[in-house]
């Protein structure tokens, strides 16, 4: 599914969230450079936004993208390549809760709206405080959904009746953008979610919530 959306996930990305996404970076980003971070590993990294916005706006010397779809891997390494940031942006497909990376061998780990989609979220935190080096930062970004509200009532409609019609005219694949806003409805979200954190093992366990309760940064701390 992800290899057949890839040619157009960055476009529908964008206009699916009206630009907003850009931001939500932007701010993942801007935690980051606020802890040590030499060395990232960027999990379900896609087509390499993150990955690219993390090589551009952080001192780190070294950014591992990790992702199962070549066809999104293949996007990424366009893009990697036409920014020049080869030599520090590492593409690699890879199964995400299993990888290949030592263990204690990265600063940061980051994820962005990729751990609902895991076949085992729980076992996807649990190989990031893997690779986590002591005294290592991991940051997942990720959709909730309001759960009071006109805002609530306003994004079920959004998710069930507008990103199906965009993911049919754009990407001509209809079935994947019903299925992505389902698995946003049923991942767990704010306290649930910061719940298997701590069952992984990550300590100073919060998020910060972005656009009406819609998306969540999470954060935590290998001790």
């Amino acid at each position: 599914m992800f290899d057949s959306i890839a040619p157009t996930y960055d476009l529908l990305n964008h206009v699916l969230s009206l630009g907003i996404d850009q931001s939500w970076r932007r701010r993942t980003v801007k935690m980051v450079n606020e802890v040590r971070h030499t060395c990232i590993a960027d999990f379900a990294t896609g087509t390499g936004d993150l990955a690219i916005a993390l090589a551009r706006r952080t001192d780190a010397t070294r950014v591992v993208g990790l992702d199962f779809s070549p066809e999104m891997l293949r996007v990424a390494e366009k893009k990697v390549a036409g920014k020049g940031l080869q030599d520090r942006v590492t593409l690699r497909q890879e199964n995400c809760e299993h990888t290949s990376l030592e263990d204690a061998s990265v600063d940061v780990v980051t994820c962005a709206f990729g751990i609902r989609n895991f076949n085992d979220p729980q076992q996807g935190l649990v190989e990031m405080h893997r690779v986590l080096n002591e005294g290592g930062n991991v940051f997942v970004l990720e959709f909730a959904t309001p759960r009071k509200g006109l805002i609530s009532i306003l994004t079920q409609w959004y998710y069930l009746h507008v990103m199906p019609f965009f993911g049919k005219l754009v990407a001509r694949n209809k079935a994947a953008y019903t299925y992505l806003p389902k698995t946003i409805f049923e991942f767990a979200h704010g306290a649930q979610f910061c719940e298997m954190m701590q069952k992984a093992g990550f300590s100073k366990v919060g998020f910060k919530s972005f656009t009406f309760n819609m998306v969540n940064l999470y954060y935590g701390t290998k001790e």
